[in-house]
């Protein structure tokens, strides 16, 4: 008879993609013996799709992983081989940082950190089933949740795999990307397998659903790759990176990432490749009901952009290289699963791409996928203690969006595990917080992208200042060193004395400042104004000023780039901060995890609905629900102070009655 293994670890991660590294970094580095299952050991912080971290929105998520402890921010800064800052033209809201990496050179240093991290252990092994009990309501009370039936019966305590191996936890963390069920698709193949052809994850998902866990059918897809050496790139326009380069981490140093880097490549589809697409179109699984699942609205295939936008002529196609390591060119904006002999005659009728060589078709992969409202904002499950998600399992979409639930799923588990009060980064923060709260909040009926659209503070959100907005909170963690919380606190101190003394030192109208105004092409002066004031004119800045500024201290250039915007968009900050403060105020009305929405008088039966399937922490949650009109709003505030009112009234009367039981006694 075979021996059955069972071992014993605090924290089993469940996926080894950019969610499941961060998420097994931050228990080990806090302590905990981790265990991280993979399907591969060769697939850790694979890249499937686009060779880049980064871009519009993404930039600023990778940034603010960064300045509270995660590691994406330093893996990319030692395997990129194309830096660009994105949205200069624009303002500092959207500049967002995007990096070409090396795919191999980005899995191999990943998995290198994780294979050398104290109390991490790599396990190659299919997660088959979650161990889930049922506890008494005494140990579930001990976490402080208040509906001890419902919501604290099960505990997750561990997992096993398809050889039956059981892995005894205190905490699972599922991070399973697209491989639950995925199904790859291009014309009429159809094949079992997750990405890039590794094996997929077919049993878990009855699991899941056996423990209660609503699923949902997601889709994505991947363009074809080709060998760079058939490509004909005159007739394409060159895209190169920045100089000079800035990186990532706030941990790097500036100097160490200045290298060569290769180019990318901008090309245009035709009406020729249209025509082709629309000829064939009833052969595209996305037509013809191959593919029920749905698909990332913000990065549609290429069939998708022909059929939607017939008035285009041409659409962007990014070639960009796969590493240094390969000849292989993503092709960027052309994601398809239409057959092979029609991506090839697409591909054939493009600009520069009449003669390559294709080394990969592309593909869709439908994946099973949860809906995240089960998840508390900790992105711990509402009904099963102990059990949490992150990245494409909770619906959303990409690598940067994956990292930083992962890392703050497994952030919570640990400190759950540990005993100390989980984390949560509110709206008003951080774009995690935006990402996280509207996985949780709002129905999903396609794979989640983050945008800046979708932040309502992104002037304070900037990707420039996450190392001063979220250093302290990695620090309280225990993610954050003491050195580099020394250095944010001391870039902090500067900026706020270098602003003070702008707003304190004027200037003369006198001919030596107005020969200067003159010749950057602003108006002289008429009376004194102060460095301040200058700073604010659009055509001047806090270092074109230097010269008329002798007293100035010496500052790094990230201190003077934070003291220029700070004081040119000092208006509309203040204004940001006033919004934050009121959203701070619905934040803080807390409603009881235990209310029962139905009995609640004069709510909308749809909002009675969603409510109960929402479960929010607070107002300013409940406010965001989709179907949770502003007047169900008022009448929930109503009855919150009603509420409120009741159980301190109740507290009271426990107090007198302890108080006559004494006296008596």
């Amino acid at each position: 008879m075979n021996q059955v293994i069972e071992e014993n670890y605090d924290v089993a991660v469940v996926g080894a993609g950019h969610a499941g590294c961060e998420a097994a970094l931050a228990c080990a580095r806090l302590g905990l013996e981790t265990i991280v299952f993979t399907v591969s050991v060769d697939s850790i912080a694979l890249m499937p799709c686009n060779p880049n971290v980064g871009g519009t929105s993404k930039g600023h998520l990778v940034r603010e992983l960064d300045a509270l402890g995660g590691e994406m921010g330093h893996n990319i800064d030692k395997t990129f081989i194309q830096s660009k800052m994105l949205n200069r033209s624009k303002g500092p809201a959207v500049h967002s940082l995007r990096a070409q990496a090396d795919k191999q050179a980005y899995t191999r240093a990943m998995r290198k950190t994780l294979e050398n991290t104290p109390h991490l252990h790599i396990r190659q092994a299919e997660v088959s089933e979650l161990i889930v009990a049922d506890v008494p309501v005494s140990e579930s009370a001990e976490h402080g949740s208040t509906e001890k039936e419902q919501w604290t019966r099960k505990v997750c305590r561990g997992v096993k795999t398809v050889s039956g191996a059981i892995y005894h936890t205190k905490a699972v963390v599922l991070l399973t990307g697209v491989y639950l069920n995925a199904r790859c698709i291009f014309g009429e193949v159809s094949e079992q397998t997750g990405p890039n052809g590794l094996k997929a994850a077919t049993h878990l998902t009855d699991s899941l659903l056996k423990n209660g866990i609503v699923m949902n059918r997601f889709k994505t897809g991947t363009p074809a790759r080709v060998d760079g050496r058939t490509i004909d790139y005159s007739k394409m326009q060159e895209q190169k990176g920045d100089v000079p380069i800035v990186p990532f981490s706030f941990d790097t140093d500036p100097a160490s990432v200045q290298k060569s880097q290769v180019s990318c490549w901008l090309t245009h589809t035709n009406q020729k490749a249209h025509d082709i697409i629309r000829a064939n179109i009833d052969r595209s699984p996305l037509y013809n009901g191959s593919i029920h699942s749905t698909g990332p609205r913000y990065c549609p295939s290429i069939e998708d952009k022909v059929m939607k936008f017939p008035e285009k002529e041409g659409h962007q196609i990014f070639v960009e290289p796969e590493g240094l390591y390969t000849n292989e060119m993503y092709l960027g904006g052309m994601s398809s699963s239409l057959p092979e002999d029609v991506q090839y005659a697409v591909i054939h009728a493009t600009p520069g791409l009449e003669h390559a060589r294709v080394v990969r078709n592309a593909y869709a992969i439908e994946y099973d996928c949860i809906d995240a409202r089960q998840l508390t904002a900790a992105l711990e499950f509402k009904k099963i203690r102990g059990l949490f998600a992150g990245g494409q399992i909770n619906g959303s979409s990409g690598y940067e969006e994956a990292a930083v639930q992962g890392f703050m799923a497994g952030v919570n588990a640990a400190l759950e595990v540990l005993g100390k009060k989980q984390v949560i980064i509110e709206r008003s923060q951080g774009y995690i917080g935006v990402l996280i709260d509207d996985l949780v909040t709002k129905e999903s009926h396609e794979p989640y992208r983050m945008m800046t659209s979708r932040s309502e503070y992104r002037l304070l959100l900037r990707q420039d200042n996450a190392d001063l907005r979220l250093s302290e909170i990695g620090y309280q963690i225990g993610l954050v060193s003491e050195e580099r919380i020394r250095r944010v606190r001391a870039k902090k101190a500067a900026i706020e004395r270098e602003t003070a003394r702008l707003k304190e030192t004027y200037l003369g109208a006198n001919e030596r400042v107005n020969t200067f105004l003159r010749e950057h092409g602003s108006s002289v002066l008429n009376t004194g104004v102060t460095l301040a004031e200058l700073v604010c004119r659009p055509e001047l800045n806090y270092d074109l000023l230097a010269d008329l500024d002798p007293e100035r201290p010496v500052l790094a250039e990230d201190v003077r780039e934070q003291i220029n915007i700070e004081i040119k968009y000092e208006g509309y900050i203040l204004r940001q901060e006033r919004q934050v403060r009121q959203f701070q105020k619905l934040e803080s009305r807390k409603l009881p995890m235990d209310v029962d929405y139905r009995k609640i008088p004069n709510l909308r039966l749809e909002a009675q609905q969603k409510l109960n399937l929402v479960k929010p922490a607070s107002v300013g949650q409940a406010s965001r629900i989709s179907g949770v009109s502003p007047a169900d709003i008022s009448v929930l505030l109503v009855w919150l102070e009603s509420y409120r009112r009741e159980e301190r009234e109740g507290m009271d009367n426990s107090k007198s009655r302890c108080r006559d039981m004494t006296e008596e006694k």
